[in-house]
């Protein structure tokens, strides 16, 4: 008898399971969802690239990409042997080159780097790319030589950014000569975070 039951309750599960896929079944379905991708201007994307107010070297140029160009007007470059700060190190919530903001709704990692178009020769740090967050602190400075800075960056958070250029102002043999060039990419990456703090991949 014992045998007998065990029998015909798997025999009703089995029935039971095989009469809920059978209620579900279709011949064919369409979902449709909205997305949207809209392309802006670095100031209103997802990460904000802002101009700030440290003069015509730091701009939105005609592709509405931030862009720091030393060429402008007639100048073909940096001086050597010169020393060249776009914003102010000691008040760069006043004066900086340009403004980094998470613009979305979650809390963000922006790690920064920079990597030259061609070796400056040398291993001092003649651009620098410096980081405060909305209090003055310094966060970090990314350099031409490989160092790099991470902030975690809150919704609606705004990150100014002081560049320096010294191109060897009163070094000597570490000044750099007319053939050196600091042109290269800037590069921000973006990484989810977690409630805690920590890097995430979506899992």
């Amino acid at each position: 008898m014992t045998q007998l039951t065990k029998t015909l309750l798997v025999a009703g599960i089995i029935l039971v399971a095989g009469v809920s896929v059978g209620t579900s079944a279709f011949t064919s379905a369409t979902v449709e969802r909205q997305a949207d991708a809209n392309v802006v201007a670095d100031e209103n994307g997802l990460l904000g690239l802002t101009d700030g107010n440290s003069g015509n070297l730091v701009y939105q140029n005609a592709a509405d990409q931030l862009a720091i160009n030393f060429t402008q007007g007639t100048a073909t470059g940096a001086n050597t042997d010169a020393l060249f700060e776009l914003g102010n190190p000691a008040a760069p919530g006043t004066s900086k080159a340009f403004q980094v903001t998470n613009n979305d709704a979650e809390s963000h990692q922006i790690t920064a780097a920079y990597t030259l178009d061609a070796d400056d020769g040398n291993t001092v740090a003649n651009l620098e790319f410096q980081v405060y967050d909305n209090t003055g602190a310094l966060v970090g400075t990314v350099t031409e030589e490989g160092q790099t800075v991470s902030m975690d960056a809150a919704a609606a958070e705004t990150y100014d950014v002081v560049v320096v250029v010294d191109t060897g102002h009163g070094t000597g043999t570490d000044t750099l000569t007319s053939a050196k060039d600091l042109s290269g990419t800037l590069a921000l990456t973006i990484d989810d975070v977690d409630e805690g703090g920590t890097v995430s991949d979506g899992s």
